[in-house]
C-alpha cells in the first residue's frame, strides 16, 4: 500500500482538531457503519448494521469527503472493497477510541 493510502486527501475537509468518532460512514453503494476509533491515519468503523461484529479498519486514503455538519465521512468506493481492508487486530482498542459511544455524544440536537 502507498503511503497516500495512510493520509486524508486534500479537499476531504479534515480537520485535524477534531475526531471522527461517532461520525456515520458511507460507501458508494450505501451505508458502511459507524467511526469507533479515529487513529489519524486509519478509521476502525463498527459495522454492525451491515456486518454482525465486523469492525473494519479504513484507511483514511478512502476517504473522499467529510461532512461536519451531518456528521458523515463518505469513501470513494463500494462496501465490497472495505471487506478486503487490513484485518483490525493490529489497532490498539484500549487507547480511548470511542468503543461503545452512542449516537447522542457525536450528534447536535437542534
Amino acid at each position: 500500500m502507498t503511503t497516500e493510502l495512510w493520509e486524508y486527501r486534500p479537499g476531504s475537509h479534515h480537520a485535524a482538531d477534531l475526531t471522527l468518532v461517532g461520525y456515520d460512514v458511507e460507501a458508494t453503494d450505501g451505508p458502511l457503519g459507524r467511526v469507533d476509533q479515529d487513529a489519524g491515519d486509519h478509521l476502525l468503523v463498527d459495522t454492525r448494521p451491515w456486518v454482525p461484529g465486523a469492525p473494519v479498519l479504513v484507511p483514511v486514503g478512502l476517504v473522499a469527503r467529510i461532512d461536519h455538519l451531518e456528521l458523515v465521512v463518505h469513501l470513494d468506493c463500494p462496501r465490497a472493497r472495505v471487506r478486503s481492508a487490513p484485518p483490525p487486530a493490529a489497532v490498539d482498542r484500549t487507547g480511548g477510541g470511542g468503543f461503545g459511544r452512542g449516537r447522542s455524544d457525536a450528534r447536535r440536537t437542534g
